[in-house]
């Protein structure tokens, strides 16, 4: 973008490459800055706090979700925290940018931001109204998982706050901090043939002008040669050491309670039935207690990680879907991702006996629909689920020590590598047969390659 255009004036052109703008600090930056260690953390907290739109990235196991953390429980203003999807909209303890914003599912294809607009205008919904209202009054927007939120629904969300704000510039002046990876799960598209609608080639992203900050120290995984395999598998390049150290750890039979991915909801379900009926006993039934509105409740169902209808038996393979901390301290009880064996079940708890051979007993958890709405939609069930097997879109966000992985299926980009990054080492790292291949999208290596250079 020159100099001297308006960045609106961009609008309606879709730029092929996204070329990330260095900016200089602000003087409200340089404060910050000085005495700091130059982390690409610190330097993302310094940007974030002094206001500007920031874009935090970085490979699996990063910390992304740590540094956004961080950021809300310090930033003095209030933050809307928002996603892409239900699932990861729950897990990051906010609601989906569509709800936020009162847009329903968006713009229909063809269909302008001005027509879109007067539609939901005409429309009496409480719950676009209560968007809207939250859009007016938004501090700081965050839009967590970014790469799953198409660029056609990212340009109507900054429309959308320029005119419910009555400000023509980027986002009606309401800071935004995005955060994901590009090159994991992408936007979800209606056909096969369609190409990816990549956020970041909205003329939205170009406007909003970003400053981009790269995690490069992988968290998750400490080993060196393993880390360099994950990063060469993000980005398509399976060969030489990388193929020699995956293609090791193929397995044919590896033990019954390891926690095996799969890419459709249909494997999850039927290697859970089999591993749960294989184990003696009879089934104890646990139903959700839910209050509340119906499409609430629905949502609710639909996107926890924690069953409506959990089904155990003593020897199950479970797995937490929540953090907590002991009463009054900070230390965890249990946390999400955790993997445990059912000991003992009843209609009050779940005795739960983890790997570390601490026994914890497990109580309902109450998840609301809106934190800060008394008569929305609650949803009381235990925290578990079967951990024999999930898919890999649930898995994002999780660390496992060890998985099973079938992504013989796998075809949106950077879905493989979602599966492969969950694990915390190579001895847990294990497949089911050897892939053909790896998807991944050439416009978000091009994109990277841009920030890079």
């Amino acid at each position: 973008m020159k100099n001297n255009q308006h960045p609106f004036e961009l609008f309606g052109e879709t730029p092929k490459r996204t070329r990330e703008t260095r900016v200089l600090p602000s003087d409200a930056e340089y404060e910050a800055l000085t005495n700091m260690v130059l982390t690409p953390e610190n330097l993302f907290h310094a940007s974030a706090q002094a206001g500007g739109n920031v874009f935090l990235t970085g490979a699996g196991g990063t910390g992304k979700s740590t540094q956004l953390r961080e950021f809300i429980a310090e930033c003095p203003r209030r933050v809307s925290v928002t996603a892409p999807t239900g699932v990861a909209a729950l897990n990051v303890g906010g609601m989906t940018i569509h709800r936020f914003c009162g847009m329903m599912l968006g713009p229909a294809a063809g269909q302008s931001n001005e027509d879109y607009f007067a539609q939901l205008q005409r429309d009496p919904r409480r719950s676009i109204l209560a968007g809207f209202n939250r859009v007016r009054r938004c501090e700081v927007l965050v839009i967590d998982e970014i790469s799953m939120l198409p660029g056609r629904q990212f340009e109507f969300v900054e429309f959308l706050f320029r005119r419910l704000r009555g400000q023509n510039v980027p986002f009606g002046g309401c800071q935004v901090i995005a955060t994901g990876d590009f090159l994991q799960l992408p936007p979800v598209r209606k056909s096969e043939t369609e190409p990816y609608d990549w956020a970041f080639q909205s003329p939205a992203w170009v406007a909003a002008g970003f400053r981009t900050f790269v995690l490069d120290k992988v968290r998750r995984q400490d080993e060196p040669a393993f880390v360099r395999a994950l990063a060469d598998f993000r980005v398509g390049r399976v060969w030489g050491d990388t193929a020699r150290i995956l293609q090791s750890r193929v397995r044919a039979n590896p033990p019954s309670t390891m926690s095996r991915l799969f890419t459709h909801n249909v494997q999850v379900d039927k290697w859970n039935h089999f591993q749960l009926s294989d184990l003696p006993g009879d089934e104890t039934v646990l139903e959700a207690i839910q209050t509340g509105p119906d499409h609430q409740r629905e949502y609710l169902t639909k996107n926890l990680l924690t069953p409506e209808i959990l089904q155990l038996k003593p020897g199950a393979l479970v797995m937490f879907t929540v953090n907590r901390a002991a009463p009054g301290g900070t230390d965890p009880i249990y946390v999400n991702g955790q993997l445990g064996t059912v000991l003992e079940v009843s209609p009050d708890t779940v005795l739960v006996k983890a790997k570390t051979g601490a026994e914890i007993r497990v109580e309902r958890f109450t998840w609301r629909y809106d934190q800060q709405d008394d008569d929305s939609a609650r949803f009381s069930q235990f925290p578990l689920r079967l951990a024999w097997a999930m898919t890999i879109h649930k898995a994002q966000g999780l660390t496992l020590d060890a998985a099973y992985l079938d992504i013989r299926a796998a075809r949106e980009p950077g879905q493989a590598y979602v599966a492969v990054s969950r694990v915390r080492s190579l001895a847990g790292l294990n497949f089911k047969e050897w892939f053909k291949g790896v998807h991944v999208s050439p416009e978000a290596i091009e994109f990277y390659n841009n920030i890079n250079n």
